[in-house]
């Protein structure tokens, strides 16, 4: 059933699962985390299509522009993509000038129907999707697991010390989504994995961890490779 979710704006997709630090400076987003703080309410992590993640007219934004001697420049309106992850506030802290530090973590992806509002902040009415796993998506999920061993394998024995592997999940989508948080490819990547299902996420990075396989040098740990991205 679709349901009102207060929109944070971001150049960063957020992972069901995944971990999110934020600062949160801007007045209109302080008055949203607030209430979200108020009611024990989530909030919804959107990765920015067009527009900008700082209103051109926040007083306090305003202030560091001009510390730096940057321009006032007026702001575009701000484009969401479609799909976005539900985000459940962890720890936070408020400061004296009511700035807050808090860290978030995804919960469960979401789809917009509609947007409800646009000032002071974004909102949107929304839905949430579902992963489902057949033969197929298992299939698919093994063979990745299978490839990220390997790969750390073929690590340890280039750099010739052990290797610090953390454990990846037992539940396949959890897996898909924790190895497409920690792979460092570009936003539009992400994006795509996100809105994929989870036999697709599977399939895409045991292709691209297959390419980085092929291209570890048996001397030492691989420079960046063609997809351009590393584990953290």
């Amino acid at each position: 059933m679709p349901y009102e979710l207060p929109l944070f704006p971001l150049q960063t997709v957020l992972f069901p699962g995944a971990p999110l630090s934020l600062h949160i400076f801007e007045e209109r987003y302080r008055l949203m985390i607030g209430l979200c703080l108020e009611q024990s309410a989530p909030f919804g992590v959107v990765l920015l299509r067009s527009g900008s993640e700082t209103s051109a007219d926040d007083p306090w934004a305003r202030r560091i522009r001009e510390r730096l001697g940057q321009p006032h420049l007026p702001g575009d309106e701000v484009v969401p993509y479609p799909i976005g992850t539900v985000a459940q506030i962890g720890e936070s802290v408020r400061l004296d000038d009511g700035r807050y530090y808090l860290v978030a973590h995804g919960v469960r992806r979401f789809r917009i129907q509609s947007i409800a509002q646009r000032q002071p902040y974004l909102t949107a009415m929304v839905e949430n999707l579902n992963d489902g796993v057949d033969v197929a998506t298992s299939a698919a999920v093994d063979r990745l697991r299978a490839l990220y061993q390997r790969y750390w394998q073929l690590f340890a024995a280039a750099a010739g010390r052990p290797a610090d592997v953390e454990e990846l999940p037992d539940n396949p989508v959890e897996l898909t989504y924790t190895l497409a948080h920690r792979l460092k490819v570009n936003n539009t990547r992400k994006q795509r994995w996100l809105e994929a299902d989870a036999r697709t996420r599977a399939t895409e990075m045991a292709r691209v961890l297959g390419t980085e396989i092929a291209l570890l040098p048996t001397g030492r740990p691989s420079a960046a490779s063609g997809e351009n991205w590393n584990w953290n």
